[in-house]
């Protein structure tokens, strides 16, 4: 049997495969890995945009000079805006209504790029429904949540990518090729203050929400390994946010490394977002400064001291959305997947709960338990305010 329109030829081997495809159609037949032959595709992958904002955009722009893929759909909160950006992005549907958009036959995958506190809600109902997800960070604000999304990543065949856009920095892929195994990584992340925007607000996770999942995302990846414990201490020191807007944080993790993170939302960087990052294992040490997000690192070594190289990241959702437009083609990684974001938020909720406690916190093996890591007495963003913290 040859679905011509995928080029996909499945045996008589699969039967399951076949009727799974006949229901669900046949771009859907993309995400499943046990047909025999994989050949390329003649129709482009019809990708819907959940929130239409400086991020959302960014995603339409780039996906116009894409041949792989197109945006069919363009959703938004806000009917005018959700309108322009359909009518800038190339397409003639958009809705304020992201259940109904989702369902839609022309929707293959899906941008989530709206704010955080609604991620996994839109996750989920796009895997649920066998769509591939490009997820901006963080993955969820609580590990509960972070647990839902990823129990339907893994019951589902399809795509799950995060977008921790850190990871393909020029200098970030220089220091993990040069010390593959780091004893000691520390990470210094300042943002300037958030003042009214929505992402400091208590529901969309405030400072580990929008820098914290980033920079803790980017300890793992550098340590290579999983965490084992956390130690934190916060504060709020720039205004009288309900949330922590400066974070210390230690974590060993279980190959014996140590890493110490400082997120603050503090100073006047001069760019959006100033890193400052030392690795070691010991024998060498790599380090880096600057701004990642916007290509303008300054970057040296200990051992050689010659001129601070740069270079250009090429945009903080480029490398993300090529990467995942690679894993649905033809099952290539993505740059980060449902594990690592959900490792994040589990982090981020062991940093919260150490600081309220002010105790160390165990980080058990991921688990699609609900409760089986460190949670809240209080399950609820909003009514946890001060996060144990005082004023």
């Amino acid at each position: 049997m040859i679905l011509d329109r995928l080029g996909l030829q499945i045996g008589a081997s699969n039967p399951n495969v076949t009727a799974r495809l006949l229901k669900s159609g046949p771009f859907k037949a993309r995400q499943y890995a046990d047909c025999d032959t994989l050949g390329p595709w003649d129709s482009s992958l019809r990708i819907a945009i959940i929130g239409c904002g400086e991020i959302g955009r960014a995603y339409g722009a780039l996906l116009q000079e894409q041949t792989s893929a197109e945006v069919t759909w363009v959703v938004d909160a806000d009917p005018d805006r959700a309108q322009a950006g359909a009518r800038a992005m190339g397409s003639s549907s958009w809705s304020t209504d992201a259940a109904a958009a989702l369902r839609h036959p022309d929707v293959d995958a899906v941008i989530v790029a709206s704010p955080h506190a609604t991620h996994p809600q839109f996750a989920c109902q796009a895997l649920d429904l066998g769509l591939h997800v490009l997820l901006e960070a963080p993955l969820a604000l609580r590990f509960p949540d972070a647990q839902r999304v990823l129990a339907s990543a893994r019951a589902s065949s399809t795509v799950l990518a995060v977008n921790f856009w850190a990871r393909d920095a020029l200098e970030i892929r220089r220091i993990r090729g040069r010390i593959p195994r780091p004893t000691f990584v520390r990470i210094e992340a300042v943002v300037d203050s958030l003042g009214d925007s929505w992402m400091a607000s208590a529901e969309h996770g405030g400072l580990l929400g929008l820098l914290g999942s980033h920079a803790l995302d980017l300890a793992s990846y550098l340590m290579q390994s999983a965490p084992l414990y956390v130690q934190a201490l916060g504060g709020r020191h720039t205004r009288r946010s309900d949330l922590a807007d400066t974070v210390s944080a230690g974590i060993r993790f279980r190959n014996g490394g140590l890493a110490r993170l400082t997120i603050g939302e503090y100073g006047h960087s001069s760019t959006t977002t100033a890193w400052h990052i030392l690795v070691t294992d010991g024998m060498i040490t790599e380090t880096a400064n600057g701004d990642l997000m916007n290509g303008q690192p300054n970057v040296g070594s200990v051992l050689q001291r010659g001129a601070p190289d740069s270079g250009s990241q090429g945009g903080s959702q480029l490398a993300s959305l090529n990467a995942f437009l690679k894993a649905v083609a033809a099952g290539d990684p993505p740059l980060a997947g449902v594990e690592d974001g959900a490792r994040a938020t589990q982090l981020a909720d062991a940093v919260y709960e150490a600081m309220g406690g002010r105790r160390r916190i165990a980080i058990p093996e991921l688990s699609l338990q609900v409760g089986a890591g460190p949670v809240y007495i209080d399950d609820s963003v909003p009514n946890r305010p001060n996060h144990g913290l005082g004023a």
